[in-house]
């Protein structure tokens, strides 16, 4: 464990602690049909990630917090960096990520790096598993995450420090004012930290230093006759101070430089209330992302490699929801998703442009008290892609008070993006490129009058235009509810998947470049289970254990294995063999087995909390990841060629995750947290780059002033 570990964990052990200020929120969750409704009664697979689990934890950004939840797995990124979310098997790119109900934008390579979210003013976070796109649209075709902020219930300021390994420190600010009809809650966070290394004789780090602010207001104004108007706006701004080496052939060269992310958010929403059970939402949603990097030869002050992105997101939308009577609730909803990209990615500086319009409707139908039905459909029309319909239907029987069944079915839908259009990107700090379908083909040819292809992974007439996605996917769950105390929670998933996109190695360059552009698999599954136990007892003492077992497959691919139609090549000795259906282990950055145990202690009549967490990840493949990372030349994953994940290629191993904090109030206005992650030190430099090793962290909460009187 480390003497430093076991030091810091004494040291919090003997002072006071407990549960301070706990505000005991009904777990209600909004996001999976767009209605405020019992967790309970949500018919769909659902997770709730409350306030109270995210101060235990002492997390303090939204990847620690994510990676922790049971049938979620975050994954890195094509090229080893940077993580996204993974939701029963489908690639980061089709889970929704919002703020209070809308889109986050600005994606790398498809993953949404969850980092940029800092958790000091989240109320709840909602997970909803499996396509929302009857909600939602086409970026919902996996999965929702939405992060749920604290409105102004009353005046209070709060702060909040922390202080870890790397010299990271993360300081927090808290308001909330409210004075009659006026609210405002305001949330301040500064993140700096000295990044970290792996690589003790290379120069630069695994992650440069980097600082970020966030910074969110949310105004709310109750009118009269219970209208209610509100003005969320978000900033975040970051600047990192990057350090590479980079292989390039023979050539080893240095490089320093700037970078810098700068997102802004702005949303105007009316709730007019019509009637007692009628209200009609207005909302205006306006995002801007921006990135823009620089890199020098240190040698001589050269400029390396540049990049510039710009990304402008608006959705006018309308919602209407009212009851029939009091065993239908209806939400119909209308609006449009306005989009440009201009960026030196794409090979030009024109602004790329996209529109589409969509209208949607659900009902809920509660005929009585066992049956709890949902049905929903969503028409989006885009004027590149044309139309789309997405149904989707749910239905929980509820057999007795502890006993209730689970079934939903829905479709999902996602357009290729620009980026897999028109994605022109030469990393230089990190030897790949990346081409869009539209890009690809005049790229290669350019290397080839070159003639600086050294080995075509893909045949080139094989890359074409890019069709869209599309789902249909099976949920079947059973929940068991035992005294209020335990719970049992069953889930089996079945997702159909038809023209998914994943990146593919098309060739590799003289210099040791991978070349990656993208294909639609044409048919796809992924399937699975997914078993939770929760139990909590009248002494404090939670535990939540949960296992998911996951299989995801290219369906074409199996069929051509059965056919005897996929061979390997052993690289010693030459020789080919064929691939058997029981050598072929599925799509890559997916392990069979995902694992979860959490232990947390809130004792009633005590001053102090503990909690203790373990997370397993059985073997999964990296996508081919041959080439130069962090001036560190790295063989291929794919050890016999043959560009599919089997038995004889190289795997990340297994491997355990094992976090801990304990915690305790210090008087009335003072609170003090300390942990540790990653406790085994566990590190795997050449796959998992963004695993730093253990990290210690010592957390401090101030309640500068609070008044319950409204």
């Amino acid at each position: 464990m480390g003497i430093a570990a076991i030091i810091i964990l004494t040291l919090c052990g003997s002072l006071a602690f407990g549960q301070g200020d706990t505000l005991h929120i009904p777990e209600v969750i909004i996001s999976a049909t767009r209605t405020e409704k019992k967790l309970a009664a949500v018919p769909m697979p659902v997770l709730l990630v409350q306030n109270r689990e995210i101060k235990l934890t002492g997390a303090s950004r939204l990847q620690d917090l994510l990676a922790e939840q049971p049938g979620l797995s975050v994954v890195p990124q094509v090229n080893g960096f940077g993580n996204g979310l993974q939701v029963q098997g489908l690639n980061p790119d089709y889970t929704l990520v919002m703020v209070d109900g809308e889109p986050i934008i600005g994606r790398l390579t498809g993953n949404l790096e969850l980092n940029r979210f800092a958790l000091g003013n989240v109320k709840q976070i909602e997970i909803v598993k499996g396509p929302s796109s009857s909600l939602y649209g086409s970026e919902a075709l996996g999965g929702v995450v939405n992060i749920l902020t604290q409105s102004a219930a009353y005046n209070k300021l709060l702060a909040e420090i922390k202080y870890g390994t790397h010299q990271t420190f993360d300081l927090g600010l808290q308001s909330h004012f409210r004075h009659r009809n006026f609210s405002m809650a305001a949330f301040v966070n500064h993140y700096r930290t000295d990044g970290f290394d792996l690589f003790e004789n290379n120069f630069g780090q695994v992650i440069s230093p980097y600082s970020n602010t966030t910074v969110h207001l949310k105004p709310k104004l109750e009118l009269k006759a219970g209208h209610i108007l509100t003005l969320d706006s978000r900033w975040f701004r970051e600047v990192q101070d990057n350090r590479y080496q980079v292989i390039s052939g023979n050539d080893s060269i240095k490089v320093s430089g700037s970078a810098y992310v700068e997102d802004y958010s702005l949303n105007p929403r009316l709730k007019y209330k019509l009637g007692s059970d009628a209200f009609l939402n207005f909302h205006y949603y306006l995002s801007r992302y921006h990135t823009k990097t620089n890199l020098f030869e240190i040698e001589d002050d050269i400029l390396y490699y540049t990049d510039e992105f710009t990304q402008m997101f608006q959705k006018p939308e309308g919602i209407l929801n009212f009851k029939l009577h009091e065993k239908h609730t209806l939400t119909v909803g209308t609006g449009m998703h306005l989009e440009s990209v201009s960026t030196s990615r794409y090979g030009d500086a024109e602004r790329k442009k996209q529109e589409s319009f969509f209208l949607f409707a659900q009902n809920e139908w509660t005929p009585d008290e066992h049956w709890e039905l949902v049905g929903g459909l969503r028409f989006d029309r885009n004027r590149v892609y044309g139309n789309q319909w997405s149904p989707k239907f749910a239905v929980q029987y509820k057999w007795n008070e502890k006993l209730s069944l689970k079934a939903s079915t829905g479709t999902g839908f996602k357009a290729p993006d620009f980026r897999y259009l028109y994605l022109n990107f030469k990393n230089a700090a990190a030897a790949y490129s990346v081409f869009g379908t539209e890009q690809v083909v005049a790229q290669l040819r350019e290397l080839e009058e070159k003639s600086e292809i050294q080995m075509y992974f893909t045949d080139p007439e094989d890359i074409g235009v890019l069709d869209a996605e599309r789902s249909l996917a099976f949920n079947v769950g059973l929940n068991y509810r035992w005294n209020n105390r335990f719970e049992l929670d069953i889930n089996v998933f079945r997702n159909e998947l038809e023209g998914l996109i994943e990146s593919i190695p098309v060739a590799v360059t003289t210099n040791q470049r991978n070349i990656y552009s993208y294909d639609n698999i044409k048919k796809a599954f992924t399937h699975g289970l997914e078993i939770t136990w929760k139990g909590k007892w009248e002494n404090g003492f939670q535990i939540m254990a949960s296992s998911q077992w996951l299989v995801a497959k290219d369906k074409e691919l199996v069929k051509a294995i059965e056919d005897g139609q996929v061979f390997g090549r052993d690289p010693l000795t030459k020789e080919s063999y064929r691939i058997h259906p029981g050598d072929y282990f599925g799509l890559y950055n997916r392990s069979r087995h995902t694992e979860t145990l959490k232990l947390f202690y809130t004792p009633s009549n005590a001053k102090w909390d503990a909690s203790f967490r373990i997370t397993y990840k059985s073997k999964f493949g990296i996508q081919n990841s041959a080439g130069s990372v962090q001036g560190i030349n790295r063989p291929s994953s794919d050890i016999n060629g043959n560009t599919i994940l089997d038995r004889y290629d190289q795997f990340v191993n297994g491997y355990f995750l094992m976090n801990a904090s304990i915690g305790r109030i210090m008087g009335p206005y003072f609170y003090m947290q300390c942990g540790v992650e990653n406790l085994g030190d566990y590190t795997d430099p050449y796959n998992l780059p963004q695993l730093p090793g253990r990290l210690l962290f010592v957390k401090l909460n101030f309640k500068l002033y609070k008044n319950n009187t409204i």
